[in-house]
């Protein structure tokens, strides 16, 4: 089986999941990161360690992501705001 990771694939995978994401609120994103978390906290203490290691690890990038977004909402409402006041 062929590598399906490669240099050409991974810029249209990048552009792929970034239209994909770019309708979804900041908000909404840290808030499914955070469920994330519970959910790995969750599995974790039933005894599922393997599956609360998974997401748990799924939960950083998606921090990061909604994080990204949302510092980018708040940068141009400021500008905005900025922009109406002079």
């Amino acid at each position: 089986m062929e590598n399906l990771i490669n240099q050409e694939n991974l810029e249209e995978i990048r552009e792929f999941i970034e239209s994909k994401i770019a309708d979804v609120p900041g908000s909404y994103i840290l808030v499914g990161a955070i469920g994330s978390l519970l959910l790995s906290s969750y599995l974790d203490k039933i005894g599922k360690k393997q599956a609360a290691s998974v997401i748990g690890k799924l939960a950083i990038p998606i921090i990061g992501i909604g994080v990204a977004k949302y510092k980018d909402v708040i940068k141009s409402e400021l500008e905005n705001q900025l922009g109406l006041e002079q």
